[in-house]
């Protein structure tokens, strides 16, 4: 096929991508075929002057020079091609196209997929199983702490008092008392009474475990922190309870120690 001495060449760097297969490839629009299925890109459905809802072109000098006497030039059929001076094909690639067309940008779009994919099923199918159910908060079940030396130096004992409440008529156990911060990590902890059970340590924290919560009767307990190996500055202490398979209210919930 005669190549068209009118086409423009102005886009010759530019990406193209076949209509028929979806290739990108380059330059165009130097060759007339595509150069994986062969397929013809002189098409004049693939012209940009094609208005293919009614199967005529729109190029006024098409129009004048081979048009009808209604100054209408009709497009004969879909694979209509010939050796037309004004086609210049609207094949250009879009962005998707161009950077799905890099083996490299490829190779990131499909991992970054692939990554998004598997943190949605994490998130949703595995999360939830693994991470166990967060206790309900009872109404009759309630705790204080009171911090009586806010202050105090490193090597110095701070005592802490947790007060627990049970409201309900029947016993409750076991009784949980988790502290957590940077100051329990580097400190210390016993209390008064001893837990039933040997204190454990947790990320951050520690957990001591008590037998029961009598009926109608309140839990007073003294926690003794020795800091060593701090800084002197502020540290918050977080303090949770749980009772019988319920989370207590504290009131507060922390508690801030400065250490000096």
């Amino acid at each position: 096929m005669q190549q068209p001495t009118g086409a423009s060449t102005a886009q010759q760097t530019v990406l193209w991508r076949c209509p028929q297969c979806g290739f990108v490839f380059s330059p165009h629009p130097k060759i007339v075929r595509c150069p994986n299925c062969s397929e013809n890109l002189r098409k004049c459905r693939y012209c940009m002057f094609a208005d293919t809802t009614t199967w005529e072109c729109t190029n006024n000098r098409i129009r004048f020079n081979y048009g009808d006497e209604m100054g209408r030039f009709h497009i004969p059929e879909p694979d209509h091609v010939w050796a037309c001076p004004e086609n210049i094909p609207k094949l250009q690639a879009p962005t998707w196209a161009v950077a799905l067309s890099n083996p490299l940008l490829r190779g990131l779009t499909i991992g970054a997929a692939i990554a998004v994919v598997l943190l949605i099923a994490f998130r949703f199918l595995i999360l939830p199983i693994i991470k166990p159910e967060e206790a309900p908060e009872s109404a009759v079940l309630s705790a204080d702490v009171v911090l009586n030396k806010p202050q105090a130096a490193i090597g110095e004992t701070i005592p802490l008092l947790l007060i627990i409440k049970n409201a309900e008529r029947v016993s409750l156990k076991p009784l949980t008392v988790i502290l957590r911060g940077e100051l329990i990590e580097n400190s210390e902890v016993r209390s008064q009474p001893s837990p039933t059970y040997p204190l454990q340590r947790t990320p951050k924290g520690v957990q001591l475990q008590f037998s029961e919560l009598p009926p109608q009767q309140s839990f007073t307990t003294w926690i003794y922190l020795t800091p060593f190996e701090v800084k002197s500055r502020s540290y918050d202490v977080s303090v949770e309870v749980y009772c019988g398979g319920y989370r207590v209210v504290v009131n507060p919930p922390s508690v801030r120690v400065n250490i000096r």
